[in-house]
């Protein structure tokens, strides 16, 4: 929500329609959804939080639920190797349930949400962007708004704003409770909590306490990333303008650049409003820039602006390599580029961030991510240990949501009611058409084209060898099910197995390329390397002596409603604990992505990696040395041969489970990507579960996953050892793995379609997706004998499916894309 924005009624709200309409029928089959869920009711650990939330979704007592709320963790632990029993991790689930099931009527759970948000302003943020990605329902179709939420969201910011007044929220505010709470007599627990008082000039922003003002306004960290900084460094030696003292850094609120200059009352104590401010900010940018023809060069105007409010108290609320522990200190204009479509204008984005704590305790690193990763509970939290501001809001919390209500539950059911008719009356079904180019696969396949800017034979499987009749099938995979029992019993799969075979590894096969050709290569088709990158830019960059400097890369855009898109990115990282708590070498190169309101948010830039659709374009264009991908692979990898394979293997194999667990489609060579350690990677997640593009076509329909021939090649072909003794084995072995934890995603999936339901084009079949799903899961074999011979059937029907084919031809001559 934009600063400054007033709920548009208060108290009285007037609708379009007085009559009741039948509420979503989603919403009143969460019972009957849920209900096999409803064994072991008691003794539930605080670790088991989706046995929690089931309690939550179907249970007639919320009270106990909220109860077990209260003990479950909060933050996430980054020491735990991603594997998440966080609360914060579900926050997609619990808004989903407090908006649509709920009506936002439930003060107690309410209640839960506000003291969770006053003690973690992570979560509050996090919550605050769930609502407002709630508030409004766009579709090519119709747009429906919920004044509800939109109010409740309204509520809920100004209610964070009071809490944290006075606070900069960077990771450091949470820091200092774990310290204070566990280490008050130790040193450096003096030296982050109570540096201010040893020398009053010295800033004490980043200690998450009232701000305090730098000693020092340093011109160079104000001018850096502005328009003027060109003309400033050219009379000057960058070495003499480097910070060398963190401390010089003055952390402050955020202001927008869009705000009117009459506003500057609003410009003291943003607080929590600060980093909202921030993003806000970033995603206007691209909604700003459809109305220019030069858009990359007002790209970088405006971020040039929004550097002249950096540094900020900001930070990219993205978990995964603690990238949210880090404030923000610069925009690197000159690294974004603008993608247009048609209609819209996502772009990348780089950052530059540091984490100031760890500056000046380098050596206990260790030490702080271990505090920071200790759980937060709002039954364990103490006054003593958190700031004067959320003592007030905890005294205050239960009054607060009574008295500051600008709606009542009548208001609240009734506009809901009349909102969902609309939705139901401009329902149309969904036909899978989409603009051209329009996904994040753009901003690889256009890579080469960027590099200019910035300097100015299919071998088809013979479909009779790989589905042979099905008694000879059967007799064949049951054999090899009873050989290979010794090698699946442990729970890893056994490295030395692959590696003392080398047969895979066909000597003389491929193009032996000469350091300067491999170069040459590498940076054609994977662009800059990230490392290469980041020296680039760390030595043009006044921060270049911070010890925590790094850089962050992200696409921007508008436009898109990228719930769905967050959905599937939550399942996938799902999979992804399963494989490593079964200690499968199964990976998956998940990206975080996070929506920041109905049609716009933001998306982790995967970098060194290119589009299989723009490798095959330069293999037929510029590298022809090279018979075909595979061939471009082993030459490629020659040095690394045996690492490669195993990365390509390992990823080949997960993918496969995930798009058939999931029946994600669309997956053109656009939509897959290669990196130069030989991973497969899998973007653009807008058709899973129920939907499929190609408006009633729809090619992959009846394919298990996608498995072309090229990809199989690179492992030796069908008959080829890393396929028939690795690809297949490991595949089963994954599948076992998602059987066995399919409750984990079966949960997901049907607590967000019993509020989404109708909201959510994965949904479209209705509850058909969550049968179809689950049958999935259980395919109905009584043995595991049984289950590797249906897995492996899977498989065959895959291999070089001529439906998944043709839809690489179809995308071809319809958005040329390359196969």
């Amino acid at each position: 929500m934009q600063k400054g924005e007033q709920p548009k009624t208060t108290g009285c709200l007037c609708f379009s329609r007085q009559n009741k309409s039948e509420f979503p029928k989603t919403f009143k089959k969460s019972n009957k959804i849920l209900k096999k869920y409803t064994k072991n009711n008691s003794d539930i650990s605080d670790e088991a939080i989706l046995e929690v939330m089931i309690r939550l979704y179907i249970s007639d007592n919320k009270t106990k639920a909220i109860e077990m709320l209260q003990r479950c963790r909060i933050n996430p632990n980054f020491q735990m190797n991603l594997i998440r029993t966080d609360l914060e991790y579900y926050i997609p689930q619990l808004i989903n349930f407090m908006v649509f099931h709920q009506q936002l009527q439930d003060d107690r759970l309410i209640e839960f949400i506000i003291k969770a948000s006053s003690i973690d302003f992570f979560f509050a943020h996090l919550v605050y962007f769930q609502l407002i990605s709630l508030s409004k329902i766009i579709s090519p179709n119709y747009k429906v708004e919920f004044k509800i939420v939109q109010q409740f969201v309204k509520e809920f910011e100004d209610k964070m704003t009071t809490n944290y007044q006075g606070n900069l929220l960077i990771a450091t505010q949470l820091l200092k409770i774990h310290l204070e709470d566990s280490f008050k007599d130790d040193v450096l627990v003096k030296s982050i909590m109570l540096s201010n008082k040893k020398d009053k000039q010295e800033q004490a922003v980043y200690q998450g306490s009232i701000r305090i003002k730098s000693w020092k306004q340093n011109e160079i960290v104000q001018i850096y990333g502005t328009e003027d900084w060109t003309d400033y460094i050219k009379e000057k030696n960058l070495q003499d303008c480097l910070v060398t003292k963190h401390e010089e850094i003055e952390l402050q609120d955020y202001v927008s650049i869009f705000q009117n200059k009459e506003d500057n009352n609003l410009q003291e104590d943003l607080a929590f409003q600060s980093n909202i401010n921030f993003w806000n900010d970033i995603t206007k940018i691209s909604e700003e820039l459809s109305k220019h023809q030069k858009k990359t060069e007002q790209l970088h105007r405006f971020l040039n602006k929004i550097n002249q409010n950096l540094p900020a108290a900001v930070y990219v609320p993205f978990v995964k390599n603690s990238i949210r522990n880090y404030a923000i200190l610069n925009v690197v204009s000159k690294e974004s580029r603008v993608f247009s479509t048609k209609i819209r204008s996502p772009f990348s984005l780089t950052l530059e961030i540091f984490r100031p704590e760890v500056e000046g305790h380098y050596n206990e690193q260790q030490l702080l991510d271990t505090q920071i990763s200790k759980p937060i509970k709002i039954n364990m939290i103490k006054s003593k240990s958190i700031t004067q501001s959320q003592i007030v809001m905890q005294n205050q919390s239960n009054n607060n949501i009574q008295l500051q209500r600008t709606f009542s539950i009548a208001d609240a059911e009734m506009s809901f009611h009349n909102e969902f008719q609309t939705m139901k009356q401009n329902e149309t079904k969904i036909d899978g058409s989409y603009e051209n180019n329009n996904g994040i696969g753009q901003f690889y396949r256009n890579r080469l084209e960027s590099n200019k800017n910035e300097s100015d034979t299919d071998e088809m499987v013979d479909q009779q060898q790989i589905k042979p009749p099905n008694q000879q099938l059967a007799f064949s995979l049951e054999d090899q099910y009873s050989q290979s029992q010794n090698q699946l019993q442990n729970s890893k799969m056994d490295q030395s197995t692959l590696n003392s075979r080398v047969s895979y590894l066909q000597n003389g096969k491929g193009v032996v390329l000469t350091e300067g050709e491999y170069l040459e290569i590498k940076k054609t088709i994977f662009g800059e390397n990230s490392t290469s990158q980041q020296e680039r830019i760390r030595k043009s960059s006044p921060f270049q002596k911070l010890k925590s400097w790094e850089l962050v890369h992200l696409i921007i855009k508008t436009g898109d409603n990228l719930k769905q898109e967050q959905f599937a990115l939550q399942l996938i990282c799902q999979f992804d604990q399963i494989f490593k708590k079964e200690g499968l070498p199964l990976q998956l190169r998940y990206y975080e992505v996070l929506s920041l309101g109905p049609d716009c948010g933001m998306i982790e830039m995967i970098k060194n990696a290119t589009t299989i659709d723009s490798l095959q374009k330069n293999l037929q264009t510029k590298y022809t040395q090279f018979s075909d991908f595979s061939d471009f692979f082993r030459s490629f990898f020659r040095d690394n041969i045996e690492q490669a394979l195993q990365n390509y293997v390992q990823s080949l194999v997960a993918y496969g489970l995930v798009c058939y667990f999931l029946q994600v489609k669309d997956r053109h060579n656009g939509n897959i990507l290669l990196d130069d350690q030989g991973h497969l990677i899998h973007i653009d997640f807008g058709f899973f579960l129920s939907i499929a593009p190609g408006k009633g076509m729809e090619f992959e329909g009846k394919v298990p996953f996608k498995l072309l021939s090229d990809y199989i090649k690179v492992l030796g072909g069908v008959k080829g050892y890393l396929f028939q003794d690795h690809f297949r084995k490991l595949f089963y072995k994954g599948f076992k793995a998602c059987q066995k934890h399919q409750k984990e995603i079966l949960l997901l999936v049907e607590m967000m379609y019993t509020g989404h339901g109708t909201t959510l084009p994965c949904f479209s079949k209705g509850e058909l997706a969550l049968k179809e799903l689950e049958d999935r899961f259980n395919p109905g074999v009584t043995s595991d004998a049984e289950l590797f011979v249906y897995v492996q059937g899977l498989i065959n029907k895959s291999l070089d499916n001529w439906r998944a084919r043709w839809y690489d031809k179809f995308q071809y001559f319809a958005q040329g894309i390359f196969y």
